[in-house]
């Protein structure tokens, strides 16, 4: 079957025709902790997968039927579950009338999206909207939903993304002769000193958001910091390629962002242009551990953050090796890159992979 989407015959289709539509039961996410559970908790977030934490709650409120898409009533933003989730009454949960795999449903995923713009916090897509909203499918000879060409599709569009992965496994980065991190020369530094640019965010009341696609970064420990997407340009800060570490909140939580976004006085940008990625991310897990000399009533200050020194690997004139940093960080990456690859080799998803990379792990 050729995966061609000009080719491929289409057809609309109503979701409750394709879908038995429902919410999820009352949780009080104001009563629950996010951060110590077990099971996936989904909320009208619009990125994660709708994940807003792990929590443990009474079984009678578990979805435990999957694969299903969820939808949050304000967000509009569709995601494919694939394991047993909690969720509350802003979501609405898709359960195909008949199975239906993880990537057909990821295809249907795609084709809801193409919606989300006429739906609003004013304007939500409720379980009777959502019923009644048509999207268009491929459509198979007999005018039926084509899931078969949307499982291939898909997968064909994984199989893309998964030559890359295995491509970048291929690449050397020198990581045999590496000294470990307990064995490594280490030094203290300045925040100040190694950061050019340290800037707090400005404030943003809640009732003053604009929805829109700008990421909003807070003082959240979840969703690498992000807590809305607004549309705001004016009275805000925005950065881009930077660290960001709450100042308050979930104080010391680090993140690195790579894209553009708001941020909030509950955030203190740290850059420094020099910076790629990796050394963001290495120097983000060694700030990170700043929250356990702080708390609600210790925030990191201006004046503190100044003040404030971390420990970081250093070269042979005991300045920050750089250059270890970004192969440490990389080394974890192909190790996980590694277990995502085994996973799919477990399912049948991709051949066994390559003999020089089982070598490389082993020796890693």
């Amino acid at each position: 079957m050729e995966c061609n989407l000009n080719e491929i015959k289409w057809k609309e289709f109503k979701i409750e025709d394709l879908f038995q539509v429902k919410i999820g039961k009352n949780i009080d996410g104001n009563k629950i902790n996010r951060l110590t559970g077990s099971v996936a908790y989904i909320t009208r977030k619009e990125s994660n997968n709708g994940l807003d934490g792990f929590i443990d709650y009474s079984k009678e409120y578990l979805n435990n039927h999957f694969p299903v898409i969820t939808i949050g009533n304000e967000t509009a933003e569709p995601f494919v579950q694939v394991f047993p989730f909690f969720t509350g009454t802003k979501v609405n949960i898709l359960n195909p009338r008949k199975k239906i795999s993880k990537n057909a449903l990821l295809f249907v995923v795609q084709s809801l999206k193409m919606h989300k713009s006429k739906y609003s916090y004013s304007y939500t897509i409720n379980s009777t909207r959502l019923k009644k909203q048509v999207i268009l499918l491929p459509a198979d000879a007999s005018g039926n939903a084509n899931w078969a060409f949307m499982e291939q599709y898909m997968r064909k569009k994984e199989q893309i993304l998964l030559k890359k992965y295995i491509a970048y496994l291929k690449k050397d980065y020198s990581e045999k002769d590496m000294v470990p991190c307990p064995h490594k020369r280490w030094k203290e530094f300045y925040i100040k000193d190694i950061f050019s640019n340290i800037q707090r965010g400005k404030r943003l009341k809640n009732g003053d958001h604009l929805k829109g696609t700008v990421p909003y970064v807070s003082s959240t420990a979840m969703n690498n910091g992000v807590d809305d997407f607004v549309s705001n340009k004016e009275n805000v800060r925005i950065f881009s390629s930077c660290l960001t570490l709450a100042n308050s909140g979930s104080v010391g939580a680090c993140f690195f962002q790579p894209f553009k976004f708001v941020a909030s006085d509950h955030v203190t940008k740290l850059e420094n242009p020099l910076y790629n990625k990796y050394i963001y991310l290495f120097i983000a897990t060694i700030l990170t551990r700043l929250s356990k000399k702080y708390s609600f009533n210790r925030e990191i200050n201006d004046n503190r953050i100044r003040k404030e020194k971390i420990l970081l690997p250093i070269d042979e004139k005991s300045n920050p090796d750089y250059e270890y940093m970004e192969k440490y960080i990389k080394k974890i990456e192909k190790k996980q890159i590694h277990v995502y690859l085994d996973y799919l080799v477990s399912k049948h998803r991709v051949a066994t992979l390559p003999k020089h990379n089982q070598e490389s792990k082993l020796k890693s």
